[in-house]
């Protein structure tokens, strides 16, 4: 009786044996492959991710140096996006700070920045010791999130804003739907083990191969129309309409919050690229007709066509004329100086035709079309700081 009873302990004794010994292998063995996956990270380092990509509210560009608490730099998450920067919080004296706001337009125009800043250090010698320019352009970055980067910019005291936005509306909703808001603080805990992110790298790797590789074959299947791949988000027409309301309220937002604040902020017009647009698949073959006339020298009518054709298309990766005529009407109901580079670049191109030789792509600018884009905003911004100091002068 008492050797029937035992057997049954004796086995639960056994099968906690076992438990315990999988268990400590188990360890041991997570063990062993974060040990080797923090070596390998030595010889193959690891990105830094910003898992919110700007959208959460707890995303800041810049932090305080751990070593120097008033100078601030670019956070390593998002360097991927932003320039690496550093300035000095508070403001020294006697500094004119600028702040550039927009996407990655405004982030490729870091050399024509510091030529603009070259160009007002003179001017304005007798009002600012030195002139500073804080580029905030993000990639892929459109109105929602900068919303959110201007309230942080307006915390280190800039004396200008200059907003370059309209190119990255659909992108954006695409981007806050791949960013999966609801997991941000499940992969950040994650990140603190070097095997997740070797194996994030990797299959990030793999990705970003394959649709480099599916690019490659739409350019090589169309040379005369850039067809854009496939959004995973399915846009309908209606998203056009609530895009382009939600452009309007981001835009007055940010205007708001300057004028708020006392900031002086001048916004500019997005021109696009008309001769090779970067096209999802339901508008490519209305744009063969557009490429016809182009080279039949149809100039006039073949504009008119590209035009419609952008500003019709559900999901577009580029500025149209809808997101302009927005830019134009807030420019003149909030009596915000406009720098109009559509204007400019339309000038310089022939025929007017937007794309025909200052685009490196659907809709950014190539060395001479940053150049004229920096060459607007120059003379913006004399125009405006001179007035904003004449009318300090005329209070004082």
């Amino acid at each position: 009786m008492t050797q029937e009873i035992g057997m049954p302990a004796a086995n639960k004794a056994s099968r906690r044996k076992k438990m315990l010994f999988s268990s400590i292998v188990l360890v041991a063995f997570c063990i062993c492959l974060e040990s080797g996956a923090r070596i390998i990270e030595i010889w193959l380092p690891t990105e830094t991710i910003d898992y919110g990509q700007g959208f959460d509210h707890a995303s800041r560009i810049f932090s305080a140096d751990k070593n120097r608490s008033e100078l601030f730099r670019t956070r390593p998450d998002k360097r991927r996006a932003f320039h690496d920067q550093t300035f000095l919080v508070p403001k020294p004296p006697g500094t004119l700070r600028i702040v550039t706001l927009g996407g990655s337009s405004i982030n490729n125009l870091q050399v024509e920045w510091k030529k603009l800043k070259q160009q007002l250090q003179k001017p304005f010698a007798s009002h600012f010791s030195s002139v500073e320019i804080i580029n905030a352009g993000g990639r892929s970055y459109g109105s929602h999130r900068l919303v959110k980067v201007l309230q942080e910019m307006l915390a280190y005291e800039p004396d200008l804003v200059l907003v370059y936005s309209g190119h990255n509306e659909f992108e954006e909703v695409e981007q806050l739907h791949l960013s999966e808001q609801n997991r941000v603080e499940l992969n950040r805990t994650l990140s603190r083990l070097s095997l997740f992110r070797l194996l994030r790298d990797r299959w990030t790797d793999r990705q970003v191969s394959r649709l480099a590789r599916e690019h490659r074959e739409r350019v090589l299947a169309n040379a005369n129309v850039n067809v854009a791949r496939a959004w995973r988000y399915p846009f309908t027409a209606a998203d056009v309409t609530k895009r382009m309301s939600a452009f309007r309220e981001n835009l007055t937002r940010i205007i708001q919050l300057c004028q708020h604040r006392k900031v002086a902020v001048i916004i500019a017009s997005v021109p696009s690229n008309l001769v090779k647009p970067y096209l999802p698949r339901k508008s490519r073959e209305r744009f063969r007709e557009v490429v016809q006339l182009y080279e039949a020298h149809e100039f006039e009518d073949g504009l008119r066509l590209a035009r419609r054709i952008l500003r019709e298309t559900i999901g577009r990766h580029q500025s149209s004329d809808l997101e302009n005529e927005i830019i134009r009407q807030l420019s003149k109901q909030y009596k915000v100086p406009l720098a109009d580079v559509e204007r400019d670049i339309i000038a310089q191109e022939p025929y007017g035709w937007t794309g025909a030789t200052l685009f490196s792509d659907h809709c950014h600018f190539n060395q001479r079309g940053n150049e004229i884009c920096r060459q607007t905003f120059e003379k913006m911004v004399s125009e405006t700081l001179n007035k904003v100091l004449e009318e300090s002068d005329n209070v004082n």
